[in-house]
Formats: structure tokens, C-alpha cells, sequence
């Protein structure tokens, strides 16, 4: 813009420096002059020759800005009247919140209840890189980012000659591969057809509310328990109904005590989120038998049974379900790669419609290339491998974390041997506050979770659930020290 004046058409300025085309910042700085209210419905607007005398501009420039702002309504051409503000457009298009009131107060007044979820835990870390000792990453080195890119390749080549045409349920071939994989390494009985390719565990739990529940229908829910679950069952407006948890995983006789008749039952049998306790054997056919004499569905979320360490992985709650009473959902963002929306739902074959048809008013399916790309991951046996390497890695990092503990926390945390791959809880110990232990292990650059905001009812010993998988060793030892320091500086202060 150094060689144009700066123009005032209409109180219009072009920005110097700007490094849009001149038609751009016309057309926008005109469209601002009438969106502020300098120019007013029906006001005319000089003709494309005056306009571009008065800016120092080509006639083409003019005329370009011009017809694009015709176009999108905000200038009218009339025979014989020239060309006008368009005179349709409300005389004050500024916003005018109402008095005492912020926009977004305006809008959240006006939003649904069934969104209103009002236990979400402030977790202000998660918009930002991770810190030690976050929960819920995998190590990024394991990826087998090569074979994957060449996977991927393959299959865009493929797509581009004949494109996956994927049906309702999902792309056939992965629901092949999972159908086998889930039958192999956790028992699961299905048949392909039975298969729901989703986008992630939350959007399986999701439909699983809305699905099999009506507003006000009860759910059991394990307490402490998965916060997301939480989430998606209140934000469909069931009814939540907290069952503790001790060594055995759910108190079933607890449960039916609460709530006899439930409507859907929530359960990490494999895996409890986030203790990492094992449902035992006689729970499990408790659980089944309330399913089966009170017409319940039992959700069986196994996110995390791949990774039990120091422990075979065990059947599936699926696997004992002589009822069709189970629906089993898994993905595959822990044990691949945390950006790879893609999960599944296991569902009794009675349910398979009714899903299919819920899913399509909710979404399509994930991108087919990425089907695709897993259905051969899993098929040619390489998920196997990556699940055996990064076990391997897991339980060393486990130990790490634990030896750390017992060394440099000794005192402040008690360490839970629970069978769990990823993360584990540490028990706070002399009555600190878990939420206010967390606040402190911030200051010291620590991410941990409070296992408070796992919980509906209060938690009978507070804890931090700490991430372990994607740190090596001597960062876990230098977090575990920065972390204990927080605490005792706590203790300090408290005292």
C-alpha cells in the first residue's frame, strides 16, 4: 500500500502494509464500515471510477471488491439509482448484549440441560504439552511410524484407484481383524457382523446411553470410576448411581442394595479405572445374573486389559454372557497411538440395527483409509508385537516409578501394586488433600491427577494417579523427587 494514499471513501481507510491483494482489503475494510454502522441501509456508495480516483486504486480493484460484497448481499445495483447499501439489512447490525449481561452468560442461558455436565474436574493442563507425571500417553518412540507410512501409502494409492466403500457397520476387513484379535486375546465371542466401527470409546459409551436408556433410567457406575463414562451417561440424562469399589472390583450386593433395577450397568472389569483391580470371578457372574433377571445391559469397557502387567491378560466379561446381555467396547488409542480415533462396539446381535441405524444420525464412520490401514496392522500380526514391546517397556517403567517412591516419597505416598501398564495411584498419606497435592506437584512442573476427580461420593483414601509410560526412568526419578518436595512443603505449611 506505500504507493496509495491511504483513502477515507466513505470513511473507509485501507490498513498500510497490509499484505492482502487491494481488492481484499477494500472489499473487507467496506464490509466493516457497513457492519459498524458508517454505512447505513440504503446509503449510496460512490461509483467504481470515483472510488478508485479517490484511493489511488485500478477501476478493476474497485470492481472486484464491489461485486464480491454484491454478492454476499451487502451491495444492491439499481438501473437509473446507482449502487446502494443494501437496503434489506437491519438498520443496527452491532450486538447489544443485554444490560449486566456478557454474551457468553447470553448463551449458556440458552443452551439444553442434557449439556449442562456440571463435575467435570478443571483440568487446565490438558490444552497444553504434557508435563511428568501425566496419566494416559504412550511412549512415542514405540510407534512404528515406517511401516505404518507405508501402510498408509499403499492403501491412498489403492484408494485413489478404487475407493473403500465401507459398509454401515464399517470397513469389513477390520471388523474381520478385530473380530479375530478380540477372540484371541480376551475371548470375546462375535462374529464380524457384530462389529461397530466408532470414532473412540467415548462415542461407543455415547451411543450406548442413548441407545439402551431413556432420560431418568438408572445406571450403575463404578466410584471411583472412568470420568468420561461419567460425562456421557449424565449428559444423556440417566441417572447415576455411585457402587464402591474394594479388592474384587464392584460391590455387586452393594449395588443391588442401592439399586435393584438398573437399567444399564458401567463396568472395567479387566482393568478398573482407575484402581486397576481385577473383578473377580464370582462379582462377574453376580453381575450377570442381576442382567439377566432384571433385563439390564451390562457396558464392559476393556480400554486397558492389553496392559496388565506381571499378569496374563484375563477373559472378558463377554466371554461368560450366555444371556446377550453384554456390549463390549474397546479402541485402540492406548495401545497404538492416543490420535487414532478409532474404537468398536461388540454388540448382541439383536442390537446390531438399532446401533447402526442411532450411529448415522450421530456421524459416519472414521476416514476409510485409516480403517484400512489398521484392518492390516492387526491382520499381519503387528499389533501383537508392538503390544508385546510396549509391555515389556511398561513394566519397567512401572518399577522406576515405584522404586522412586519408595525412595523419595517414602512417607508421602504409598504406591498401588494394582495390575495396571500405564499409570498407578499413589495413596496420599498424614490426611493430605489430593486436590490441593496436585495444585502443589503444578507448581513444581508435575501433572497429576486427583483421585478424587474420579469419584462421585468422596474417596476413602485420597490419591494421585501418576503416569509412568511415556517418561524414562531418570525423568520419573527427578519428577518423583520434585513431587515429594511439593508434598512435604504441603506438610510445612498445613503444620
Amino acid at each position: 500500500m506505500g504507493k496509495h494514499p491511504a483513502g477515507t471513501l466513505l470513511g473507509v481507510a485501507l490498513p498500510a502494509g497490509s499484505g492482502e491483494p487491494l481488492h481484499r482489503q477494500l472489499y473487507l475494510a467496506v464490509k466493516a464500515a457497513i457492519l459498524d454502522g458508517r454505512l447505513r441501509p440504503g446509503s449510496r456508495v460512490p461509483s467504481t471510477r470515483s472510488a478508485a480516483e479517490e484511493l489511488g486504486l485500478s477501476r478493476t480493484t474497485v470492481l472486484t471488491a464491489f461485486e464480491q460484497l454484491a454478492a454476499e448481499g451487502y451491495l444492491e445495483a439499481r438501473v437509473g439509482s446507482g449502487t446502494r447499501v443494501a437496503r434489506g439489512l437491519p438498520a443496527d447490525l452491532r450486538p447489544h448484549p443485554a444490560p449486566g449481561r456478557r454474551p457468553e452468560q447470553r448463551l449458556a442461558a440458552r443452551i439444553s440441560r442434557r449439556s449442562r455436565v456440571d463435575d467435570v474436574p478443571n483440568l487446565s493442563f490438558l490444552g497444553r504439552a504434557a508435563r511428568p507425571l501425566r496419566p494416559g500417553g504412550a511412549e512415542p518412540s514405540l510407534f512404528p511410524t515406517a511401516l505404518c507410512s507405508r501402510l498408509a501409502a499403499r492403501h491412498w494409492r489403492r484408494i485413489i484407484r478404487s475407493p473403500h466403500n465401507s459398509d454401515s457397520l464399517g470397513y469389513r476387513p477390520l471388523r474381520v481383524a478385530i473380530s479375530e484379535h478380540v477372540a484371541k486375546m480376551r475371548g470375546v465371542r462375535c462374529e464380524p457382523d457384530q462389529v461397530l466401527i466408532v470414532g473412540g470409546a467415548q462415542q461407543a459409551l455415547y451411543l450406548c446411553a442413548h441407545v439402551l436408556a431413556d432420560p431418568g433410567d438408572a445406571i450403575w457406575m463404578e466410584d471411583p470410576g472412568y470420568p468420561r463414562a461419567r460425562w456421557a451417561f449424565r449428559s444423556a440424562g440417566l441417572r447415576l448411581v455411585p457402587v464402591p469399589i474394594d479388592g474384587e472390583g464392584l460391590v455387586v450386593s452393594v449395588g443391588t442394595k442401592l439399586c435393584p433395577s438398573p437399567r444399564l450397568a458401567y463396568v472395567t472389569p479387566s482393568f478398573q479405572c482407575p484402581l486397576g483391580v481385577m473383578l473377580s470371578l464370582t462379582r462377574r457372574f453376580e453381575l450377570l445374573s442381576l442382567a439377566r433377571h432384571r433385563r439390564a445391559w451390562i457396558i464392559e469397557d476393556d480400554y486397558f486389559s492389553e496392559y496388565r502387567a506381571g499378569s496374563k491378560a484375563v477373559a472378558s466379561l463377554q466371554s461368560l454372557d450366555q444371556d446377550d446381555r453384554v456390549l463390549y467396547v474397546g479402541n485402540f488409542s492406548k495401545s497404538i497411538v492416543p490420535s487414532l480415533r478409532i474404537g468398536y462396539l461388540v454388540l448382541p446381535g439383536v442390537l446390531v440395527e438399532t446401533f447402526t441405524r442411532v450411529r448415522a444420525t450421530l456421524s459416519r464412520q472414521p476416514p476409510g483409509a485409516d480403517q484400512a490401514i489398521l484392518a492390516e496392522f492387526i491382520s499381519e500380526g503387528h499389533l501383537e508385537r508392538h503390544l508385546r514391546a510396549s509391555q515389556r517397556l511398561y513394566r519397567e517403567r512401572q518399577d522406576a516409578l515405584v522404586d522412586a517412591l519408595r525412595s523419595e516419597a517414602n512417607g508421602l505416598l504409598d504406591a498401588s501394586l494394582a495390575g495396571t501398564g500405564m499409570y498407578l495411584v499413589a495413596f496420599l498419606q498424614n490426611g493430605r488433600h489430593d486436590r490441593a497435592a496436585a495444585r502443589a506437584a503444578a507448581i513444581r512442573g508435575i501433572d497429576a491427577i486427583p483421585l478424587s476427580s474420579f469419584a462421585v461420593k468422596r474417596v476413602e483414601r485420597a490419591g494421585l494417579v501418576l503416569g509412568y509410560a511415556s517418561y524414562e526412568p531418570a525423568v520419573i526419578r527427578r519428577s518423583v523427587e520434585q513431587l515429594a518436595s511439593a508434598l512435604s512443603a504441603m506438610t510445612r505449611t498445613e503444620g
